[in-house]
């Protein structure tokens, strides 16, 4: 059998950082991953789209390519990637049984790094209070992730907190709305301050230079973007590949044996069925919260027993401006981002991004208002504000491995309420209502808060710095019983802070990396 020096499981972003930060140290890497992918012939003609002007695409192209999202008066339901739902197929082997909770899993290449909104903001001092760093020790972390991965922002007043990590940064530009709300935050900035609110342009992985993959302003950002300005990490492997990234494609990870100097990886090909054994002297798991878990579960023998996971739980709710812009859609993610640190409404840190007019907010609003009604008044003024808690304000999930088969895993979730979820919401809607009352209006019966996992902002089964006996790490990600393993997603995270994830991720998995022995 041949030894892979170091074996990533897993291709999304943690995975990502982890086989960048290993080649930047001269490292051998290769990687194993389930990596469904996008269909050929949707690749080719997505491909085809980013050799031309979107004005001119044909309206039966867009048809094909950017359908929909399944949406609900729950928000958005699922997105898909130029019409495809390659990212969350599942594997027959892999069986879900989930209870009072709402979630995705990925298996697709690239993982959900294919459809997420491109948020990135670090994780204050703050929020890392529970955990065994300070933002200071993730800082060149979260600086070598900003050598691949493109950013959007200003340098503003989310700054002393949420450092850019960058001296100078393009910044997307602006349409009229989203300036009409920021110069209203900024004639009540000392107000806002007074509530311990902290605002500034939404900091993305969205590549907003003029540069050949630079955004076109096409308004398909939540689709699938044809130019590939928005960050995705399957694009980053099929490069990654070309250059001879070896990745053992349809491969299903089951277990870990830990031995004296090397890892034997259980492992099953999801199309024929076949086991497989690897050998590895280290092995990197990037595969995601729950399938993290999942394999941990099955290689400690924690059969029926259930595995507390952390969530930071999201809500939202519309906010009317007095004032209407009639403009083009031109981009759909997040605009602005505002900060709460205000006792009254929580200990923890909430955080809320702000999103001006797109196709799936005009869609819902038709179909809820009556045709007599002036809708095009109504999203004219129409925001939508998405708010996120801190796993302490949220409720949770748990994990039980219920049966491990030859063949593959069977699991069971379950979601566990946290009655603080709606209280939060509740209070952060109560503050925005009163702070921006000059600027518009929020309704008062509108909140819907999402149940638990429905974020994908989940981790902490196996906390750095835990002090339970078997469900805890160290500060290298690895678990209580293993030597040569090291969690490299946010399965290690001590807890969730109501943030954007995945630039938190990666720069953890980085600085993991990049802090091993390998002599």
């Amino acid at each position: 059998m041949r030894k892979i020096k170091n074996l990533v499981v897993g291709s999304g972003p943690a995975g990502l950082a982890s086989a960048k930060a290993l080649q930047a140290l001269g490292q051998s890497v290769e990687l194993i991953d389930v990596a469904y992918d996008l269909e050929s012939d949707i690749e080719q003609q997505a491909e085809s789209l980013s050799h031309r002007r979107f004005q001119e695409w044909s309206n039966d192209e867009c048809q094909r390519l950017f359908p929909p999202p399944v949406a609900s008066s729950s928000g958005v339901e699922r997105r898909f990637h130029f019409g495809s739902d390659f990212p969350y197929r599942i594997p027959k082997q892999f069986r879900i049984d989930a209870h009072n909770c709402k979630t995705e899993f990925s298996h697709g290449l690239g993982g959900l790094g294919n459809v997420w909104g491109a948020a990135i903001l670090p994780y204050s001092d703050r929020q890392l209070n529970d955990w065994p760093l300070k933002q200071k020790d993730l800082a060149n972390s979260y600086q070598n992730v900003l050598h691949y991965m493109p950013a959007s922002g200003a340098l503003d007043g989310l700054d002393a907190s949420y450092p850019l990590f960058l001296n100078d940064v393009d910044g997307l530009k602006q349409n009229a709305p989203t300036q009409h709300f920021f110069e209203k935050l900024l004639s009540n900035e000392v107000n806002l301050k007074r509530q311990g609110i902290a605002y500034g342009r939404a900091r993305l992985a969205v590549d907003a230079s003029d540069g050949k993959n630079g955004c076109r302003y096409c308004g398909r950002c939540l689709d699938g973007c044809a130019y590939g300005a928005i960050f995705n990490p399957r694009l980053s492997f099929q490069q990654l590949e070309r250059e001879g990234l070896v990745i053992h494609k349809g491969k299903l990870v089951l277990e870990l044996k830990d031995e004296a100097n090397s890892v034997i990886v259980l492992a099953i090909d999801v199309a024929t069925g076949e086991r497989l054994h690897l050998e590895a002297e280290r092995v990197f798991l990037a595969a995601g919260q729950y399938a993290t878990t999942t394999i941990l579960a099955r290689s400690l023998n924690l059969i029926d027993i259930p595995i507390p996971i952390q969530d930071s739980q999201y809500f939202f709710f519309p906010f009317f401006s007095y004032k209407g812009h009639r403009s083009d859609i031109e981009f759909t993610l997040a605009e602005a981002f505002m900060e709460i640190e205000n006792a009254a409404v929580s200990d923890e840190t909430v955080h809320l991004q702000v999103y001006g007019r797109n196709r799936i907010i005009e869609d819902q609003v038709r179909s809820t208002l009556p045709a007599f009604f002036p809708r095009q008044l109504v999203l004219d003024r129409l925001y939508i504000i998405q708010g996120f808690l801190s796993s302490k304000d949220s409720g949770s999930l748990q994990l039980t491995l219920t049966n491990a088969r030859a063949d593959g895993n069977d699991i069971r979730l379950e979601g566990v309420q946290n009655e603080r979820a709606m209280l939060v919401a509740r209070r952060t809607q109560s503050l925005i209502r009163r702070v921006l009352l000059k600027f518009g209006l929020v309704p008062p019966l509108n909140l819907n808060v999402v149940p638990p996992g429905r974020s994908f902002h989940t981790g902490g089964s196996f906390p750095m710095s835990g002090t339970h006996e078997v469900l805890r790490s160290d500060i290298l990600g690895r678990p209580a019983q293993f030597r040569n393993v090291h969690i490299v997603d946010s399965a290690n995270f001590p807890n969730i802070a109501g943030s954007t994830i995945a630039y938190t991720i990666m720069a953890n998995a980085d600085r993991i990396v990049r802090s091993i022995d390998y002599s």
